[in-house]
């Protein structure tokens, strides 16, 4: 994975079912997502504080947006959920 792929400024947003973050994927900033049920899969020690889970987990996630932007390099967003992990 390059480095210059990297995820940035998660926000936990109020309306939806969702954390956002930012890819910065060379000079493209593209937004991304993860679902909260992708999150509490990857919440090991289940405390169900989003950000946490975010910071801990924060190269598995990255690793799964690289992969996806890799795949689909046309998406305007990518969203992340349980199959991604």
């Amino acid at each position: 994975m390059e480095s210059s792929f990297q995820i940035i400024e998660p926000k936990a947003v109020t309306l939806g079912d969702f954390l956002s973050f930012t890819i910065i994927d060379g000079d493209k900033r593209i937004p991304g997502r993860i679902s909260r049920t992708a999150l509490a899969v990857l919440d090991s020690t289940r405390t169900g504080d989003d950000l946490a889970v975010f910071a801990v987990n924060e190269e598995r996630i990255r690793e799964a947006a690289y992969k996806m932007r890799r795949v689909n390099p046309h998406l305007d967003l990518i969203a992340l959920g349980t199959l991604n992990f």
